[in-house]
């Protein structure tokens, strides 16, 4: 199955880039958040140290699955279906 991630702030995250990120990730099985983490992490090491703390998602960091937050979800162990989108927010000043 297919899941879309987009990644903003890439630069907070270590990536050298301006602009949103998309990624189209193929993955297998009944994968979580968490697992796309994971095979987020090996084309961008340091993503996940930067996003997490521990095994949560860092206050002022966000996901979402379709617009709605792993926070009102079942965080990082939430499931993810055949063309989910993953929205991952660095912490924003205004």
């Amino acid at each position: 199955m297919k899941v879309v991630v987009k990644i903003y702030g890439p630069k907070y995250f270590g990536i050298d880039r301006y602009d949103v990120v998309t990624e189209v990730l193929e993955v297998d099985g009944e994968p979580t958040v968490m697992d796309v983490l994971d095979k987020l992490e090996g084309r961008y090491p340091g993503l996940k140290r930067r996003l997490l703390s521990g095994d949560v998602v860092a206050p002022m960091h966000d996901v979402l699955i379709n617009g709605r937050s792993i926070a009102f979800l079942r965080g990082l162990t939430t499931a993810l279906k055949d063309g989910d989108v993953v929205q991952i927010v660095p912490p924003f000043g205004g």
